[in-house]
């Protein structure tokens, strides 16, 4: 498999399901410069490692004292979350959740999570945080090993506070919200620069 610089098994899937594509474009158009394009495992690695990923989406914004922060803030729905959860197997991870919220059933997310055998602390945003820690609360006897619980934090810098205190010394704090940023910031980018900003804070 060509190498893809980009954590998690849903990038690997979608890279694959892309040169498939490529293949069947080409067959489909008898396009022979194509088809061996799609087949050149070079030259496919070469693009992979060239590759640019979509901002705040699973960016490495730094690491302070040991501790990596991922932003992941264009995850605004449950299924993004997840699947950043599970970009980083083997790892301590401390999630931070939570945003506008839109009423959406947040079970999944919290079977997700339960089931992780790694240590994971969840903290969570206004205004869906309550919603979301009452998830959590509901599918408590499904709790796993790994789960080190879940607390309501008032704003991003005191979540990334926290997680951060958590995750010491060699864990990931990682922001994958699935909730939107509406009234609280101006758009994903925002909240994903105040993440950052926030980061930075704790290195003053």
């Amino acid at each position: 498999m060509v190498p893809l610089h980009l954590p998690g098994r849903h990038n690997r899937r979608n890279a694959l399901i892309a040169r498939a594509v490529l293949r069947a474009l080409a067959a489909a158009a008898g396009d022979e410069e194509l088809g061996s394009l799609a087949g050149d495992d070079e030259r496919l690695a070469a693009a992979a490692e060239g590759f640019t990923p979509l901002p705040s989406r699973l960016t490495p914004v730094g690491t302070v004292g040991g501790v990596t922060f991922i932003d992941d803030s264009l995850s605004t729905n449950v299924l993004p979350t997840l699947a950043a959860l599970d970009s980083f197997p083997g790892q301590r991870v401390a999630l931070i959740v939570g945003g506008q919220d839109r009423g959406i059933d947040y079970t999944a997310l919290a079977d997700g999570v339960m089931r992780r055998t790694e240590p994971t602390s969840v903290l969570t945003l206004p205004d869906s945080g309550p919603r979301i820690t009452a998830a959590f609360a509901a599918t408590a006897s499904t709790a796993g090993a790994g789960f080190a619980g879940i607390a309501d934090c008032a704003d991003l810098d005191e979540a990334v506070a926290r997680a951060f205190a958590w995750a010491r010394p060699d864990g990931i704090v990682l922001l994958s919200p699935a909730a939107p940023s509406f009234g609280h910031f101006r758009d994903y980018r925002d909240r994903g620069d105040h993440f950052a900003a926030a980061m930075r804070a704790l290195s003053q």
